[in-house]
């Protein structure tokens, strides 16, 4: 949790208003999220606690994206939801990374890009989080023997299959948001779709 908790002293000051955005379909929790907003001295909410009636009141709005579960529809409806909670100047970050299947690169910060702009979203910035700390001009990362041994095994696997060898994630993309605009005025039917095909309620 150190990166949220660095995002959260980056974006926000002290009693602002965070929300945590959990992704619908996801199994990730929030609580760590959000504990560590409280005990950065911000004012924080569930977003399943939040009224959607009672738009514009976040400061921040923190969302964390598996890229299997970002597809366009869904990356639309949880950003206009974000768009509708924030505040005029307030800032909406998500986190993703890139991920691999059947060989292929699974990228979908651009879809997130996109979702954002088609909520009058401005695009700040794309930050690169490193995981893995440098020596001597390498990235250090280190595996337990299990975590090895199935590097290995799935490398291995890669080469007799003939597909591009697994890498090991060593970084996540944080893409940063501005509201704008004051959208307090337009429907609320998009932002509690987000409500009701949410993992928690």
């Amino acid at each position: 949790m150190p990166l949220v908790e660095k995002l959260i002293c980056a974006f926000s000051r002290p009693r602002d208003q965070v929300v945590v955005l959990p992704w619908p379909g996801s199994s990730s929790s929030t609580t760590a999220a959000i504990e560590a907003a409280n005990d950065l001295g911000r004012r924080t909410n569930f977003e399943s606690d939040v009224e959607l009636g009672l738009a514009a009141i976040a400061d921040l709005v923190v969302t964390s994206t598996p890229p299997q579960q970002t597809g366009a529809e869904l990356a639309d409806q949880v950003v206009l939801a974000a768009a509708r909670l924030l505040r005029v100047g307030g800032i909406f970050v998500a986190l993703t990374h890139n991920d691999s299947a059947g060989g292929e690169l699974i990228d979908r910060t651009g879809q997130l890009v996109t979702s954002a702009q088609h909520a009058d979203l401005l695009y700040l910035q794309h930050i690169v989080a490193v995981h893995a700390p440098i020596h001597s001009g390498r990235f250090q990362v280190d595996l337990n023997d299990h975590d090895a041994e199935e590097l290995r095994r799935a490398r291995h696997r890669a080469a007799v299959r003939g597909i591009p060898s697994p890498h090991l994630r060593i970084h996540s993309d944080v893409l940063v948001f501005a509201q704008p605009h004051d959208h307090a005025a337009r429907p609320l039917a998009a932002a509690q779709a987000v409500i009701e095909t949410g993992v928690t309620r």
